[in-house]
This record gives C-alpha cells, sequence and structure tokens, in this order.
C-alpha cells in the first residue's frame, strides 16, 4: 500500500505540467491520470516508456498501446520480415528524445518540436541544441537558420534565429508552405488557400474548400478538396486540370503522382500520362523519394522501403508513431532515413542501396 500511495504521489508530481495545458479538457485530463496510474513500474523502461506515452499521445490510446501492446486490435497481414542486415532499425543512432513533430535540412541539421511545443535546432551528433520559439504548433525550416513558426493561436511567423527575429505573417491559419523566393501559401481556418509574399496585405485568393494542397512554384499548385477531388491548379481556380478522385492523401515528385484512395487506404503512383500502379495498401503515411523509390509507414506501425517491383520492398522499422497530422519519418534519399517511434524518440537510420 506504501508503495502505490508513493507511486500516486509522484504520477500527480510529474503530471501536474501536463494537466495545466489549456488544450486538455477535464475528461482528458482524469484520462491522461488513469494512464499513468496504470504505468508500469517507474524503474524499469517499459514502465517509464509507458507513463511518457501518457502525457504525449491521446490517452485511451496510450491505454489501449500500455495494456494490449502498440498494434492491439490491428491484424499483422502475415509475419514481419527484419530489415536488411545491419541496416534499418539496426542501424539507428539516436538524434533526440520527446519528439513530436521534427525536419531534417541539409541532412546536418534537425528542427525538433518537443512535446511541449518548445521549437529546437541542433546540429546532428553535437551538443548544441538552441530553444528558439517556447509555443509552437506546427513549422517549416528553409535554411538553418530561417524557418516559418504557427503558434496555437493561428498566427503564422517568420523567424530568422529564434523568436526575438520575427515577422507576422498571416493569421487564422490552418496550413502553409513557404518557398526560398519569397512565396507562402496559406490555407486558412476557413479553407480558403491564399498565395502571398509574406504579408497578408498583398495575396491572391487561389481556391476554396480547400482540404490540402502542394505547391509546386510561384504559380502551380495541387489542391485536393474537401470532397476528395485532386486538381492541378495554375494561379487559381479558375484554370485547373482534374488529376483524381476520392483521394485522402497525395504527394506529387517530378511528373510523378502518388494519392492515397478508397477505404482500404490504397497508395497509387502515376507517371506522366501513365496508367496508375497501385503500390501498397492500408497505408497511414508516405514519402516518395522519386518516380520509382517511395517509403511507405503502414497502419500497424511498420516502415517499408519500395521500389519499382515488389522484390524491393523491404522493412525499416517496426513501432513507428502513426497519428495523424504527424509527419513521423522523413528520408533524406533512398539510403537515408530519420524516423521517430511510438515513444517519441527521434532516430537516424540507413538503408543499403537498391539493386
Amino acid at each position: 500500500m506504501k508503495r502505490w500511495i508513493v507511486g500516486l504521489a509522484l504520477v500527480a508530481a510529474l503530471l501536474a505540467p501536463a494537466l495545466a495545458s489549456a488544450e486538455d479538457s477535464a475528461r482528458t485530463k482524469q484520462l491522461r491520470m488513469l494512464c499513468a496510474q496504470l504505468s508500469g513500474d517507474f524503474t524499469s523502461p517499459g514502465g517509464i516508456a509507458q507513463f511518457r506515452r501518457c502525457l504525449s499521445q491521446d490517452p485511451v490510446s496510450a491505454l489501449r498501446q500500455n495494456t494490449l501492446g502498440p498494434r492491439a486490435g490491428r491484424a499483422a497481414p502475415g509475419p514481419t520480415p527484419p530489415p536488411p542486415a545491419g541496416f534499418g532499425r539496426d542501424s539507428r543512432t539516436v538524434v533526440a528524445g520527446v519528439a513530436a513533430k521534427f525536419q531534417i535540412v541539409g541532412g546536418k541539421t534537425a528542427y525538433v518540436l518537443a512535446t511541449d511545443h518548445g521549437l529546437w535546432r541542433q546540429t546532428i551528433g553535437a551538443q548544441d541544441a538552441k530553444l528558439l520559439d517556447p509555443a509552437v504548433a506546427a513549422f517549416q525550416a528553409l535554411d538553418d537558420t530561417v524557418f516559418y513558426a504557427l503558434d496555437p493561436d493561428g498566427r503564422l511567423w517568420r523567424e530568422t534565429g529564434d523568436v526575438a527575429a520575427r515577422q507576422a505573417v498571416d493569421t487564422g491559419v490552418a496550413a502553409f508552405q513557404p518557398a526560398a523566393d519569397g512565396t507562402v501559401y496559406v490555407l486558412g481556418r476557413d479553407d480558403r488557400l491564399w498565395r502571398g509574399t509574406g504579408d497578408m496585405t498583398d495575396r491572391v485568393l487561389v481556391d476554396g474548400g480547400v482540404a490540402a494542397f502542394q505547391a509546386i512554384d510561384a504559380t502551380v499548385v495541387y489542391v485536393r478538396g474537401k470532397d476528395g477531388m485532386l486538381w492541378r491548379e495554375t494561379g487559381t481556380a479558375a484554370d485547373r486540370k482534374e488529376v483524381a478522385s476520392a483521394v485522402t492523401d497525395f504527394r506529387i515528385v517530378g511528373d510523378a503522382i502518388y494519392a492515397v484512395t478508397g477505404a482500404d487506404a490504397a497508395l497509387w503512383r502515376r507517371t506522366g500520362e501513365g496508367e496508375p500502379q497501385k503500390v501498397d495498401v492500408a497505408v497511414a503515411a508516405f514519402q516518395p523519394v522519386d518516380a520509382t523509390i517511395v517509403y511507405v509507414l503502414d497502419t500497424s506501425g511498420r516502415l517499408w522501403r519500395q521500389g519499382a517491383t515488389a522484390k524491393s520492398r523491404q522493412l525499416v522499422d517496426t513501432d513507428v508513431l502513426v497519428q495523424a497530422g504527424t509527419t513521423s519519418f522523413q528520408a533524406i534519399d533512398a539510403e537515408h532515413v530519420h524516423v521517430l517511434d511510438s515513444d517519441h524518440t527521434l532516430w537516424a537510420e540507413t538503408m543499403p542501396p537498391l539493386p
């Protein structure tokens, strides 16, 4: 009994900062407390991992994962082959902990958004992490110094170095994509997409009813409507071409279009005017490297590298974070990838050259 009371006291003390978050409802706070109370022994790595999961993830999902395992409720499609010997998970080196989101720039600089919403920048392999902004909901870096940060209130800022040198870009922002030439595409919380120069007084309405987008340059942008229609637009919606329908996610790489469609979350690839080819199913997230190589995260938290043929499919890692709105891996090229696991630890991994 004494050990249980001490454990509860420790839980309450450690949870206090997390429970102070305005983003948590009263019910969510109660669920986080329950999840933490049911975590394993705090003196063991497993118990600590369970506790961190309670703080950083949806508490219901964390409870289920802590109790039944990371893939509870998911039927794995047969045995999982290991990564190539000495590669993938077997090659991992730690980059950062308590990471919610990240971006690798130039292969050497890591921007890491911590689970407490603080944005950090560090040189990979060095002990030089620096806090850039204490309250960030999303970000995108252009280089080692300049980055755009969206605060929790939907205000978008352009920052040089850190929060001390920043310029207001827009308000009421849901998503954004800046370019090195100063062009900034901004999707408002009202589902309207704008293209501007970093000043909300100088912008052009591109389209409305937008769910997601990917800008190619200062003129061409691919837009997915809330109805699942994917369009290629030049300038504005007045000049657009239908690309696909029933799309839930997409990426454009050169003349290749990757899109996820259907109830089975099937990933398709079409190059130029060729016929679409099915790449995979049960896809949670993906990142193409080029028109043939793509990294695919399945709904069971397994990350794969796939080439032009089914025989080229190789496992990279398991227990990768599967969370809506989070990019949990970033391929630098076909052989180097950074992975965020379900415990919010960021790893650097390598893969062998494709045959």
